[in-house]
């Protein structure tokens, strides 16, 4: 387990424990209070604030520097929401270095694996972590429009600065950090592959374009695919979010059921997904509100259910609205995610 202790100065407790309070409703953390000391408890390790004499006394603890870091910004981030925003001192910070969480990757190649959809390989140090349960991942290229950016590989990389947050490159070494999904990985073979649907004005569609075998990109993360799956399960999405639901239909138990819904433009960008057999997985035509329709037409069990729908922004909402308003579904029983916006697409695929 790694640690790593701050104070922060100058600042009433009732001025910041709110702003975590508030944090750990939205993310439903749990919350323990023993005297002076407000825990919040998550997957990726836990937060300690103390009164101390001037401010409070803060505590991270996280089974990696990895982990640990993305707990710091996190914390930052509450604490910038703030006015004043209150004065925080790390006991170490490691200025200048690269952000734990940041891979170097090559790519060793692109290809077209159907009309709208290329593939792209890349390599890096360390894929492991990758294979462990890992679902999304921020793709870090540049921000340069495409007619302005040249070759693939990224110029100047972020670096921690001296309060502990990741200072990003500006101008024409800014980066773009679109989110995207493993598709396919070997550790023992040190690949990974992601998908890029292909959409007109897209800046990674240009990107795949112009990107080649040795150009070097960035990786953050990844995100951890979910595994404590009820017994029903439905997941619905258009092309941008078939790399996550074939990674969730592969890593299903052989007992499952439920659905799978795709919708594509172009039913040629259909794929072969593994899955077990009582998860029915249908093809459907990406027209407006075709997601949203077959949801609202299957049959959802009372209990024991799960439902993941990943769309464009406006069918996600409405998708939200139904299943939360309509048909009931808790927190813990959706995921409703935008992976793209028509008012954005230029920056959004």
């Amino acid at each position: 387990m790694q640690t790593i202790h701050a104070q922060i100065n100058d600042v009433l407790p009732a001025a910041v424990l709110p702003a975590f309070s508030e944090f750990a409703r939205l993310l439903d953390l749990e919350v323990a209070t023993e005297g002076e000391t407000m825990s919040l408890k998550m997957f990726s390790g836990s937060i300690d604030l103390t009164a101390a004499k001037g401010g409070l006394s803060l505590r991270l603890v996280a089974e990696n520097e990895r982990r640990l870091y993305l707990l710091q910004q996190m914390v930052m981030g509450r604490l910038d929401r703030l006015e004043p925003v209150p004065q925080l001192e790390w006991e170490r910070v490691d200025a200048g270095a690269l952000p734990p969480n940041l891979s170097i990757a090559t790519v060793t190649g692109i290809r077209q694996i159907s009309p709208n959809v290329r593939r792209v390989r890349v390599t890096f140090a360390d894929i492991a972590r990758y294979a462990e349960d890992g679902l999304h991942f921020r793709l870090v290229i540049s921000a340069l429009p495409p007619a302005q950016a040249s070759g693939g590989s990224v110029r100047e990389w972020p670096v921690i600065d001296a309060s502990g947050r990741t200072r990003w490159p500006e101008g024409d070494a800014s980066l773009h950090r679109p989110v995207y999904t493993v598709r396919e990985i070997s550790p023992a073979e040190g690949w990974m592959d992601f998908d890029v649907y292909i959409h007109h004005g897209g800046r990674v569609s240009a990107w795949t374009e112009r990107a080649g075998a040795g150009d070097r990109i960035g990786l953050m993360g990844p995100t951890q695919l979910k595994r404590d799956l009820p017994g029903w399960v439905a997941f619905l999405g258009d092309e941008t979010a078939l790399p996550a639901i074939a990674m969730y239909l592969r890593s299903l138990p052989a007992d499952a059921s439920g659905q799978a819904v795709i919708a594509c433009a172009d039913l040629a960008d259909l794929q072969d997904l593994t899955h077990p057999e009582g998860v029915q997985v249908t093809w459907i035509q990406r027209i407006d509100s075709a997601l949203v329709s077959a949801l609202k037409a299957m049959t959802l069990p009372a209990s024991d259910r799960y439902v993941w729908f990943a769309a464009e922004r406006a069918e996600a909402e409405q998708a939200r609205d139904w299943l939360r308003d309509t048909r009931g579904l808790t927190k813990t029983e959706m995921n409703v995610t935008t992976f793209w916006s028509r008012s954005e697409i230029g920056d959004s695929i």
